[in-house]
């Protein structure tokens, strides 16, 4: 896979109808993309989610950024 399938692949996976909440953008081989954004349907904010991760991976960092988005 090449960049260019990488942001195809994520713009078909993310495109979504009504209002979005972007999350952020896709990491290829350890690069972050711009052009492969990563969203929501903000719809969906108000239901139950899951952030995981082990010790030091960013799921505080995840939530203070999504709440000072959406604020």
């Amino acid at each position: 896979m090449n960049s260019q399938d990488f942001i195809q692949e994520i713009s078909k996976g993310y495109t979504l109808k009504g209002k979005i909440f972007t999350l952020g953008k896709g990491k290829f081989q350890n690069e972050i993309e711009p052009k492969a954004s990563v969203n929501i349907p903000l719809k969906t904010l108000n239901r139950h989610g899951l952030i995981a991760g082990t010790t030091g991976t960013g799921r505080t960092k995840t939530l203070q950024i999504i709440f000072e988005k959406k604020s």
